[in-house]
């Protein structure tokens, strides 16, 4: 008999797991996986809220309630980033990268999100308070820790072997900080 070796696991693949409890309802844990690479982000499943999280390569774990638990990667506290997983979520539904299973629909956060006013940027969005719960929260969570995983992988990939740029800039010096 010969052992197979086990299938590779994709090192861009982050698993999110995030909980929330602060909020209207019962505790919620929500699990999600994103791609870091391409950004992509699946709101898969929702779990059971008690287990202990468990420290676990490749995997995120985001909470309102830190101090619940003794392990978190993440920790969320909506006065000071309320806003940071508003932008997470708008862009990332805006460029097409989420996707958020059937079974979880009634936690889809644009459920509770509505237009407070027009601005010189655009739509100001904020949350129908009376209808956001502890599942609107967990989903807002995922999709903000796998747009810090994106963006950890943007920062930190390494350049192509063959010499080719990763992208095609018209200008090597565009994006450059200072002007000569």
């Amino acid at each position: 008999m010969t052992n197979t070796p086990a299938k590779p696991t994709n090192p861009n693949l982050v698993t999110i797991d995030a909980r929330a409890a602060s909020y209207d309802g019962d505790p919620v844990r929500i699990l999600a996986v994103t791609s870091a690479d391409s950004g992509k982000i699946l709101v898969a499943k929702q779990d059971h809220w008690k287990d202990q999280p468990k420290a676990k390569e490749n995997t995120i774990v985001v909470t309102d309630t830190p101090n619940l638990f003794g392990h978190w990667g993440m920790a969320f506290n909506e006065k000071e980033q309320m806003s940071t997983v508003m932008s997470a979520y708008k862009a990332a539904n805006a460029a097409g990268l989420l996707s958020i299973d059937d079974s979880l629909a009634r936690y889809d956060p644009k459920n509770v999100i509505q237009t407070r006013k027009f601005d010189e940027r655009g739509r100001a969005l904020d949350f129908d308070s009376m209808g956001m719960n502890n599942g609107h929260i967990a989903v807002l969570l995922a999709i903000w820790a796998a747009r810090q995983a994106h963006g950890g992988y943007v920062i930190t990939r390494q350049p192509s072997d063959d010499g080719e740029p990763l992208e095609d800039d018209d200008s090597e010096f565009e994006m450059m900080p200072f002007s000569i």
